[in-house]
């Protein structure tokens, strides 16, 4: 259909777009001219698109068009369909972004996001909460007081609306004191609450409450906060009767996973997130303001100048900050602060190497310096201003820009067929080698350590390409190769979806017609990346292919060609460069197939490899699988010369073949050598191995219930007992019993669950019996290569502990439950000492609840139970044995008084409950 022809052709055009002024080129005649149309029928149809919101018109002259949603992807969101003029569209982006301009990444990291934050605040009546995610000083707190004073300055809250901040963290181990703080109490509500207090929520009416660190926040407070965003009402604590109402936009952040901290009832009504990337995933360009942007502060702070040698500077940039723009912002701080002390006369602050001090050059030199991002020294001045620097670091770019148009133009002229792929590679050799001869050497003067480092890393990788692939290339080549690896980071230039279209079409037309330059680069590149940790982007492959192209690399191979195919990463190629290191000769190319490749795949490349080779002497394939035999039959129309396909192949049969390819031999007689030499021989051998002991839990309920039981023993035993304990279904064990692999792989010495399997020889523990009646003897039985009675004890007690943390977890609401086992624990330990008796099981767990309940109880100010027993006289020395244990919980933990009605219900337990 037409009017799609024109649709998908605008949005061609605007994918094409470098800047907005270059929406000046996207006219009417344009369009109808590559569509083939009429005039006035393109201009039908881009009417059609503006009335139903697809594209969008500038009223110049002639009239400009571009597509709305492509363009909201590379530039900003337009808010209106037509605009007066070219200056009317860039004004509202500049009034968008106005704000947000101090936030270093709003036009590049962050751009997306900050459309995000401006559509979220825009959003009637009162916009959306919104949440901001990333590490510890991404500058999530600037970016939510930058969206404070974007509602102000487009006067959608007054300027004397508040901005409040709450760091959620500080109130982490006192939920109950967060809640108040947020939403305020009545007088009353609790102890120390003499007056009313409005909390944060209700001072924030009318302005934007901030919620740092909100994956502090618990779950009542998410809850209550979800209710207020739903409703726009809540309550202070102790007015149950009287609910309020808050006019407030709220901003969340946090450094946690969404998707794992937080209720997802919560979530569901936070629908804006934005993700802020840490320092170090930002661009080059953006690490680089930064930097600039912390010493313009500290020159404004210090009131005088401050000159940077590029030897810190380039050492800053390098550095891995975990903390992100604070780590920065305090390194460099701390740097002039430092140089300022030794010199406070001085009229202009000199820092470099030799005035930074041990310390902190050891830090810099600590980073391995990889890219250089100047090469002079740096001045700063309290009135520099950040786009100073924004300009410098722009018109670095020219050469490559204009490099990279000249490049996309020869695919365009290929696509229009007025260029061949002969001339296409010729011509991309002649500009990629005039390029990299301008980058190289139009800054011959600057050498340092780093440009010596990287030509003597690419020298080493080019000496293993070159006897891998038995090339030679030119030592100055090299060098020239090197110096553009370390002259590329000096640029950084945008490259569009289109032109990347153009730059992956343009690589694979000539990696399909290159032979061992396509090798040679691929190569490269993988060595570069493992050895230089650099990856070289599109454009720059694009370079180097044709500079290599350039290079007319002659290298020669045998009579008969050669070649493995093998599935997997890197079998094939692994295997050709074993065997032709060993042969001291390139006999052997590879493919490395996926495991995925079909025959037909595998018949393509075959095509594309008799193409650019010639095979007339013979073709030797080994391949690795016994499909592939039927390559000669899909092959044998457009192999000019005998074909031999081997199978199974390995590094022994590559390297006899090898040889025999290199002595001459006839390709029939190849194939019978192979055949009768290469017969596989084996050995088999068993492992001696000492069986470890292991437990078996098992439960007839499933095994999920016996890994219940098996998580039980495991957070209950010693870290250093050599024992495993694996959760093995009950129905598994009744059936194999025995003859199980558990029972062949390791020693099992006990089996612990709900129901016995009955297997002859291992001894069944109830987990009943464990937890009720469980002593020493028990916990040996499960244990039973283990003597040592104390460290059966320390067994028993874990047990008890970890069994009644279950329970208290939910009995207790807001205990601390490790400190009241604890504490316990501690309390069980000397009354058993003191009164030289030994509770059982069942009497410590019953104990664990009940006075984590007491305490609970007590301060809460609830009134403690009544009990007076008819034998109270008989009860005197177990009460005070009682009395002295609970001291220390009374006085030092809690500070709570047990009344005589809770230490007789003690007494009960402790001496008549069993």
């Amino acid at each position: 259909m037409s009017l799609d022809k024109v649709k998908n052709e605008v949005v061609k055009e605007t994918l094409a777009l470098r800047t907005i002024a270059d929406i000046k080129n996207i006219t009417t005649e344009k369009i109808a001219m590559q569509v083939q149309l009429s005039r006035n029928t393109v201009s039908q149809y881009l009417n059609e698109l503006l009335k139903s919101g697809a594209v969008v018109q500038v009223k110049s002259r002639p009239a400009n068009f571009f597509d709305r949603e492509t363009f909201s992807e590379l530039f900003f969101k337009p808010q209106a369909l037509i605009y007066s003029t070219l200056a009317a569209l860039t004004a509202e982006q500049s009034a968008t972004q106005s704000v947000f301009q101090s936030f270093i990444g709003s036009q590049e990291s962050m751009r997306i996001g900050i459309e995000h934050i401006t559509t979220a605040i825009n959003y009637p009546p009162n916009g959306l909460p919104m949440i901001f995610s990333g590490s510890t000083g991404v500058g999530k707190s600037y970016l939510a007081k930058l969206t404070y004073d974007y509602c102000v300055e487009k006067g959608i809250l007054s300027e004397q609306a508040p901005f409040m901040t709450l760091n959620c963290a500080q109130y982490y181990h006192n939920p109950e004191l967060l809640s108040s703080n947020l939403f305020g109490y009545a007088k009353g509500s609790f102890t120390g609450a003499t007056t009313d207090f409005k909390g944060l929520l209700e001072s924030a009416d009318g302005g934007v409450l901030f919620l740092d660190e909100c994956h502090r926040l618990d779950p009542e407070s998410q809850e209550k906060l979800f209710s207020f965003m739903d409703t726009g009402t809540f309550q202070r604590m102790g007015e149950n009767n009287v609910t309020r109402r808050a006019n407030v936009r709220l901003i969340f952040a946090t450094t946690e996973d969404l998707n794992e901290t937080f209720l997802k009832t919560f979530m569901r009504r936070i629908p804006v997130s934005i993700k802020v990337p840490d320092l170090n995933d930002r661009s080059k360009t953006e690490l680089k303001l930064h930097i600039f942007k912390a010493f313009i502060q500290e020159s404004e702070r210090l009131a005088r100048p401050i000159t940077v040698s590029a030897w810190v500077i380039n050492r800053l940039y390098n550095l891995k900050y975990k903390s992100n723009v604070g780590e920065l912002k305090t390194n460099i701080r701390l740097l002039c602060a430092r140089v300022f002390s030794q010199e406070k006369t001085a009229e202009t602050i000199i820092i470099n190497s030799e005035s930074i001090g041990n310390t902190f050059l050891t830090n810099l030199m600590a980073s391995k310096e990889q890219e250089v991002v100047v090469k002079e020294d740096v001045n700063f001045s309290p009135a520099s201003q950040l786009t100073d620097f924004e300009e410098q670091l722009q018109d670095e770019n020219s050469l490559l820009l204009n490099g990279l148009q000249k490049i996309l133009g020869l695919v365009e002229q290929y696509q229009q067929r007025t260029l061949s792929l002969e001339n296409v590679k010729r011509q991309l050799a002649r500009e990629a080698a005039a390029l990299i001869d301008r980058i190289v050497h139009g800054d011959q003067q600057f050498q340092d350590e780093s440009l010596k480092y990287i030509t003597a890393v690419i020298q080493g990788l080019f000496d293993y390409l070159e006897s891998s692939f038995f090339v030679k290339i030119k030592g100055n080549a090299i060098v020239a190769i090197a110096n553009y690896v370390y002259r590329k980071n000096d640029f950084e230039i945008k490259i569009t979806p289109k032109e990347t279209i153009l730059l992956e079409r343009l690589l694979g037309l000539i990696s399909e017609n290159a032979g061992i330059e396509t090798q040679l680069l691929k190569s490269f590149l993988d060595l570069v990346k493992t050895k230089l940790d650099f990856k070289l982007d599109l454009f720059s492959q694009v370079l180097l292919m044709g500079y290599l192209i350039s290079l007319e690399i002659d290298y020669q191979r045998s009579g008969q060609s050669a070649i493995i195919l093998a599935h997997g990463f890197s079998t094939a190629s692994s295997i050709a460069d074993v065997a032709n290191q060993f042969l001291d000769y390139k006999v052997f190319d590879a493919f490395d197939m996926p495991l995925s490749i079909s025959v037909n795949q595998v018949r393509e490349f075959m095509d594309q490899y008799l193409k650019k080779y010639d095979c007339s002497k013979g073709l030797v394939i080994l391949v690795d699988m016994g499909s592939l035999m039927v390559l000669p039959e899909s092959l044998e129309e457009v192999v000019e010369g005998p074909l031999l396909v081997i199978s199974n192949v390995s590094t022994q049969e590559a390297l006899y073949v090898g040889e025999l390819i290199r002595n001459g031999t006839a390709i029939d007689e190849i194939g019978r050598k192979v055949q009768e030499k290469l017969r596989p021989t084996y050995r088999l051998s068993y492992p001696i191995v000492k069986k470890a002991p292991m437990i078996i839990t098992t439960c007839h309920t499933g095994v999920g219930s016996a890994k219940q039981i098996q998580k039980f023993l495991e957070n209950s035993m010693p870290q250093n007992l050599d024992y495993r304990i694996e959760a093995v279904d009950y129905a598994y064990l009744t059936q194999y019993a025995d003859q199980s692999p558990y029972f062949n792989q390791y020693d099992v010495v006990s089996i612990v669950g709900t129901s016995d399997p009955h297997i002859p020889g291992i001894p069944f523990i109830s987990l009943e019996k464990l937890v009720s009646t469980g002593d020493r003897e028990i916990v040996h039985q499960i244990f039973p290569t283990i003597e040592d009675p104390t460290v059966l004890d320390q067994i028993n007690d874990k047990l008890i502990q970890n069994m009644s943390i279950e329970r208290l977890l939910s009995a207790v609401t807001i205990l601390d439950v490790k400190k009241v086992i604890e504490s316990v624990s501690q309390l069980i330990g000397r009354l058993e000492e003191g009164s030289q008796i030994k509770l059982s099981n069942n009497q410590k767990a019953i104990l664990y609840v009940h006075i984590s309940a007491l305490i609970e109880r007590l301060i809460r100010n609830e009134k403690p139970l009544e009990y007076h027993p008819d034998n109270e006289t008989e009860r005197v020395q177990g009460l005070q044995q009682i009395a002295r244990a609970l001291g220390t919980i009374e006085s030092s933990y809690y500070g709570i008084n047990v009344s005589d009605g809770e230490r007789n219900y003690l007494y009960d337990i402790i001496f008549e409950g069993e």
